[in-house]
């Protein structure tokens, strides 16, 4: 029996339909009801109350489809009907609230026959819907009969990924038809091949069959990244108490009312068998290729996916050898944490240093979003100039590199050109000449009467003015030194940078901003690796750090606490103590022994 109440809205249609999957069952027994919900719900349905009549939910499923665009909900709950008198029962109209408009579904009529009557045949069940006849799970099945997961790339249409890309993959956990289950941890990656990054949290329920066998089917989203070319199993897993029924124990007073399996379910009479179990994948394989060394732009630091540019902020005046501050955003798909800033074009005439960035997430995943960056720029030449901001990037699902451009901008810049710093030459230093061997020449030298044999290096006015030129060369070597460093734009940088940091580290806790507190100390730790690994310090990632440091290091401690934070949109809380200890072990670890 299956009635049907459709209301429309605006171009958009909402659907409710109920339906029974039988019209008659003996008194004790039950039949399965159906309610499936098209459309986005603003609450659960209202169940109404009949008298004699048991109506139980049994449970409730979600799909989620996206077409053009346009996100489509189907919500199906599932309820056990029945009554222990027989009589003719009316199940009333189901009252849905959709969008604001409420919907009702048509009342569906069930016959309750006495007990002892012939069970009807129930209706083929539909699809999706679970088969009451479905065959126990056997009893010698081993571990995999309470459930295994199942690892896809999500884009059907690769087979493969990229080095430096997050692949977004499909985690499927499948479990018996009726299992109940507890989940002990997060997935996790068995293997070292592979980084698991951004899995969603709130997973999606639905019931699906394979192999002939229906499943519930709890579903993630996340990523896989590799470091290194070659084919890596995807082997992940989750720990977990999964209860089933037990395929060899006998169900109590098998004909007698309420034997059917929902209600054998509702009331609790069915052996389970509850074991802690890790849920595994299969070792599929996933090949990973590398980057194509042909095409490769001069300026490409590592960034995998497609991007453009929102917005670019670039003064309209400058002076030559002042720095400013440069804004920009880019927006798109793909591994943000190797983003780097863009370059200034024409690169010849400026001078970057590294400054700041924040990434923004526009979905659960994070593989889409948006990151800002904030860095100082000195300009070298002046006059009026066209400047730009260019980009580069690997488009995986072009197999191409791409460089992309803000919109050119006119600016005009005052002062002297500002030259190259160039070590200065040294000076020539000419051989000694060369003695002619074989001749004897006579000397003569005549001595005035008052001349002294004191040696030179012995009379008190040599050694004084010994003592003035080396003191005059020790206080000019002195005074150029700290011109230099001074003027060493470099030094002078960093150690701007450096107070920025400790600065924003002191204001993020005093401001309970957690956020902050861990941009900038990510940021300090970036600069320490960049130096020790001779590296652009916003190019180190937490994958390259867990590749490259031990599992139980502070410094790869604190960017998981950094990547939790950021991806569960937890910020702007209390700064923990525990964050502040760890930052202090990270930074307190970076000695030039790090590798």
């Amino acid at each position: 029996v299956t009635v049907m109440s459709c209301l429309f809205s605006t171009g958009d249609a909402a659907e409710v339909e109920a339906q029974l999957d039988r019209q008659a069952v003996p008194a004790g027994e039950g039949a399965l009801l159906t309610l499936k919900i098209m459309g986005n719900t603003d609450g659960p349905p209202a169940i109404p109350e009949v008298e004699n009549l048991i109506l139980q939910p049994r449970g409730r499923s979600q799909q989620i489809q996206i077409f053009n665009g346009q996100r489509a909900v189907t919500t199906t709950h599932t309820f056990v009907v029945g009554s222990r008198i027989p009589g003719d029962y009316q199940v009333p109209a189901i009252e849905v609230t959709i969008a604001g408009l409420k919907y009702q579904s048509q009342p569906l009529n069930l016959k309750v026959l006495e007990a002892g009557a012939a069970q009807p045949p129930p209706a083929p069940p539909q699809p999706g819907q679970p088969d009451p006849t479905e065959e126990e799970p056997a009893a010698d099945a081993g571990e995999k009969q309470f459930g295994f997961l199942t690892v896809d790339l999500a884009d059907n249409t690769r087979k493969h990924a990229y080095v430096g890309e997050i692949a977004p993959v499909r985690i499927r956990a499948w479990l018996p038809q009726g299992a109940r289950v507890q989940l002990h941890s997060g997935i996790q990656p068995e293997g070292k091949g592979f980084t698991l990054h951004n899995v969603s949290e709130r997973p999606q329920e639905s019931q699906e069959t394979r192999d002939g066998k229906t499943y519930s089917v709890v579903t993630w989203f996340g990523g896989i990244s590799a470091t290194r070319a070659g084919k890596f199993p995807a082997s992940l897993s989750v720990d977990a108490t999964v209860a089933i029924r037990d395929p060899s124990a006998q169900r109590r007073r098998r004909g007698g009312p309420f034997d059917d399996p929902f209600f054998g379910n509702m009331f609790d009479d069915t052996p389970m068998i509850q074991k802690q179990v890790t849920l595994k994948s299969d070792d599929h394989e996933i090949e990973i290729r590398p980057l194509p060394a042909e095409g490769k732009p001069a300026g490409f630091t590592g960034a995998v996916g497609e991007f453009k540019f929102d917005t670019a902020e670039i003064p309209g005046t400058w002076k030559t050898g002042e720095p400013q501050q440069i804004t920009t955003q880019l927006s798109g798909s793909g591994n943000f944490a190797l983003m780097k800033a863009p370059d200034l074009a024409p690169a010849e005439a400026w001078k970057s240093y590294p400054g700041k960035d924040q990434f923004r997430a526009s979905d659960e995943t994070s593989f889409s979003g948006s990151k800002v960056f904030q860095f100082s720029a000195v300009p070298r030449k002046g006059g009026d100039q066209d400047v730009s901001l260019s980009f580069s990037y690997f488009d995986p699902e072009a197999e191409a590199y791409k460089t992309i451009a803000s919109p050119v901008q006119k600016i005009r810049i005052t002062g002297e050109d500002v030259a190259e710093d160039k070590p200065a030459d040294a000076p020539a230093v000419k051989e000694p000449e060369k003695k002619k061997t074989g001749e004897l020449v006579a000397q003569r030298r005549n001595h005035s009467p008052s001349a002294t044999l004191v040696p030179l290096v012995a009379r008190r006015a040599f050694k004084e003015m010994l003592g003035t030129s080396a003191g005059l060369c020790l206080l000019g070597a002195g005074l150029a030194v700290a011109r230099r460093r001074r003027t060493d734009p470099r030094r002078a940088s960093k150690a701007a940078l450096e107070k920025d940091t400790r600065e924003a580290l002191e204001k993020a806790g005093a401001a309970r901003d957690s956020t902050a507190f861990f941009v900038e100390g990510r940021l300090a730790i970036q600069r320490q690796l960049g130096a020790l690994w001779n590296q652009p310090p916003q190019a180190i990632t937490t994958s390259e750090v867990q590749a490259r440091l031990s599992a139980d290091s502070p410094v790869v401690r604190f960017f998981r606490e950094a990547d939790v934070l950021e991806y569960s949109r937890g910020g702007d809380g209390e700064v923990q103590s525990r964050w502040r200890e760890l930052l202090d072990e990270a930074l307190a670890s970076l000695t030039p022994s790090t590798r």
